[in-house]
């Protein structure tokens, strides 16, 4: 790794695009290949993203082709959501490290698959969910461990933007591709966001959800119980006209709100707000890659939240179905 980690990119959509300007901007990695199918797409990223055009990735139409012919140290899988979990196990019997898009797979029996074959190959599988690498998410989630909010009572989140607006025909409003609608793709970043600051995994949930004439849902409802006991709320809308968005965690000493994607947050201690509160030092989730890659840094954002989502999910779906409470299945 004389270079810096070699890394490849499976998906060069408009979120490879960003991952793509992280890393060039990073010092000690360097994306050295990309796998896409559309040549325009191609085209795109190197324009926007390499920024030395002396040293251009190398370019394939397959992915498999590109696991085969380079030898990376990490894979960043930006694809439909159905695609992860084979792209992330050929990845890593390749020999690769993996970095894959939200959600991590879109069922529970490929979460535990995929956890199992990460620890067969001794390989970090993380999960590019924003939130967790901010210095927002991580102090709250200390101060929710050392008990500074008290008992906790209550976790509610929102998430309401004019999704279908934007994703009517693509991928994402594709039930197969995406395995679900609205609730599988934002909704994510909100549950994501619900459970990595809590500590905490789901034991039941009631859900209702909308297709609104879609072949996905649009917008839903989930109460839930956390293991803890602690109780829990979620809307999400795919037809809002505004983007609105937000996790608000109560607790018998305290309550704080932040985004679901981290960069803000309010803390209220024993009724007075916490002025200057003092957040931790985080490295981007690129960086982190890299550094896990490199066996110096632990990913916030393990297979094992992939696994409580995919579980969650499941079983909100599960519970819109039937419209009777599920339970969640335990770690």
């Amino acid at each position: 790794m004389a270079d810096g980690v070699r890394i490849g990119i499976i998906g060069c959509g408009g979120m490879a695009r960003h991952h793509g300007r992280m890393f060039d901007a990073l010092p000690g990695a360097r994306v050295v290949a990309l796998a896409e199918p559309s040549q325009s797409n191609l085209d795109r990223f190197i324009l926007e993203t390499v920024s030395d055009k002396t040293q251009l990735p190398n370019t394939y139409a397959d992915y498999r082709e590109m696991l085969k012919k380079e030898q990376l140290d990490g894979v960043v899988i930006v694809t439909p959501h159905n695609q992860h979990f084979t792209q992330a196990v050929e990845a890593m019997q390749a020999g690769a490290h993996v970095l894959v898009e939200k959600p991590m797979v879109i069922d529970t029996e490929d979460a535990l698959a995929l956890i199992e074959k990460a620890e067969q190959l001794n390989k970090v599988v993380s999960v590019a969910f924003p939130g967790p690498f901010t210095c927002e998410f991580q102090y709250i989630r200390e101060s929710v461990a050392h008990g500074d909010l008290g008992q906790l009572s209550l976790v509610t989140g929102v998430c309401a933007q004019p999704w279908i607006q934007h994703q009517k025909g693509t991928w994402r409003a594709d039930p197969v591709q995406s395995g679900g609608g609205n609730l599988y793709d934002s909704g994510a970043h909100m549950f994501n966001a619900m459970l990595y600051l809590t500590g905490q995994a789901v034991t039941e949930v009631q859900a209702f959800v909308n297709n609104k004439g879609e072949a996905v849902d649009v917008a839903g409802t989930v109460i839930m119980r956390f293991a803890n006991g602690t109780l829990g709320s979620a809307a999400v809308s795919g037809d809002s006209t505004i983007f609105e968005q937000g996790i608000y965690i109560q607790g018998t000493g305290g309550s704080v709100k932040t985004s679901i994607y981290g960069g803000t947050m309010e803390h209220w201690h024993n009724g007075k707000m916490v002025k200057y509160p003092n957040v931790p030092v985080t490295d981007s989730l690129q960086a982190n890659f890299r550094d896990c890659i490199l066996g110096i840094a632990q990913t916030p954002s393990p297979a094992l939240l992939g696994l409580r989502q995919a579980r969650l999910m499941d079983a909100i779906y599960a519970s819109a179905a039937s419209g009777k409470p599920v339970a969640v299945v335990a770690d």
